[in-house]
């Protein structure tokens, strides 16, 4: 009998774990069924990846204010030193980028990656959507290849360990704003462009109020209700410099610009059909992760039901894989699917959840609705980032048990 390929395209925290759920604890069930039932389907996942290493974001912060503090190799980590233990029949991993879906031939365009460039065209038979969203910078999201962020974060570094005090502008008043604002002010002259009306607007005022208020105690300068418009450097001059066009029509040139401003969604390359118009983001049923397509699910950032958060990957990866668990369930011969797999929904987390280190010994957070202290949030995250998760989340630690 064929394989059922499933793929999952995306690479990032979404796809690896859904991955790593779907090799161990999905596609064992079915097969088991299917034995005892004396039926030899097999199942198959694909996984395609626009570069070959998983970049842990959560550590960016402190990684791009020094490799003293997070050395890149942390933070950038090869995906298939995680999957080595699959079977070659049921698990490959393909570098390549999603150009298209056709949902009539049910096949993927990939441009691969694999030195020699060209396009191929993957089957899928089930397909789960995980490509996140993409950052501006390559300093919080990977672009096309690790050796961009990498490049990047020299860069970065080299500019911040200079011994004169340097001008930075950070754009963008979330999480990597705020925290990257708070480890790059120490002998330079920083300012963070919040571009609302305050900073971390995906928390109430007060959180907001309190991160600046710790970022003033730090001498870095916050404007409200400022966005940059476009940056120019100049090639022929050696200081690296950036001019900024601010939306007030100003200019400002700096010694160091980062833009930490809120990324997009990763969808450009799925049919209009599967997406919000609103958004850009699949359309997705928040508790099953179905799409309106049949077979066709959606994780993570790239999903209509994400909030953007850590906790609508992870929490959701068992009801997702469920789903499939569900759908998959071959009939009977009477025609019925007796001994379904019961599903399980995803529920969403709908208090607030968020804790923002502002440097080394304070932060502000919320923790299922209540406010936190700072040595609450440096305890919970400021004093590793969760840097000792990465591994993990390549070689899917999390998903070992069902």
């Amino acid at each position: 009998m064929a394989v059922h390929d499933i793929v999952v395209v995306g690479g990032s925290f979404a796809g690896l774990s859904t991955a790593h759920y779907l090799l161990r604890h999905t596609i064992p069930k079915l097969e088991a069924h299917n034995r005892s039932n004396s039926s030899s389907q097999s199942y198959k996942v694909t996984l395609i990846s626009t570069t070959d290493h998983f970049f842990f974001k959560v550590g960016s912060p402190r990684t791009v204010a020094s490799p003293d503090l997070i050395p890149v190799d942390k933070v950038l980590l090869p995906i298939a030193d995680g999957f080595k233990d699959y079977a070659a029949d049921h698990f490959k991993l393909v570098i390549g980028t999603a150009t298209s879906v056709d949902e009539g031939t049910k096949t993927i365009s990939v441009s691969t990656h694999d030195g020699a460039g060209g396009q191929t065209n993957i089957p899928y038979a089930t397909l789960v959507i995980a490509t996140g969203s993409r950052s501006s910078s390559p300093l919080w999201t990977l672009q096309d290849t690790a050796q961009q962020t990498d490049a990047e974060l020299k860069r970065v570094h080299a500019a911040l360990q200079k011994a004169s005090s340097s001008s930075v502008l950070i754009a963008g008043g979330g999480p990597a704003g705020v925290e990257t604002a708070a480890y790059a002010y120490p002998k330079h002259e920083t300012t963070i462009l919040s571009g609302s009306t305050r900073l971390l607007t995906r928390l109430r005022p007060a959180i907001g109020q309190a991160a600046e208020a710790q970022l003033s105690k730090l001498g870095v300068r916050t404007i409200h209700n400022l966005r940059v418009i476009s940056t120019a450097t100049d090639p022929q001059n050696n200081n690296n410099k950036t001019t900024v066009t601010l939306s007030d029509n100003s200019t400002q040139t700096v010694d160091i610009y980062i833009d930490a401003t809120g990324p997009r969604p990763n969808t450009s390359w799925l049919p209009s059909s599967l997406l919000s118009p609103q958004t850009s983001r699949v359309e997705t049923d928040p508790t099953t992760l179905r799409t309106g397509s049949p077979n066709i699910y959606a994780i993570g950032d790239a999903a209509s039901y994400s909030k953007l958060v850590l906790f609508d990957v992870n929490d959701a990866v068992r009801p997702l894989c469920s789903s499939i668990l569900h759908d998959l369930w071959p009939s009977s011969s009477s025609g019925g699917k007796e001994g379904k797999p019961k599903e399980v929904p995803y529920k969403q987390m709908q208090k607030e959840m968020q804790v923002v280190p502002v440097g080394q010994k304070a932060g502000v957070g919320v923790v299922m609705g209540w406010k936190v202290p700072s040595w609450f949030v440096w305890m919970v995250k400021g004093r590793t980032y969760f840097i000792e998760k990465a591994r993990g989340t390549v070689s899917g630690a999390e998903f070992v048990k069902a």
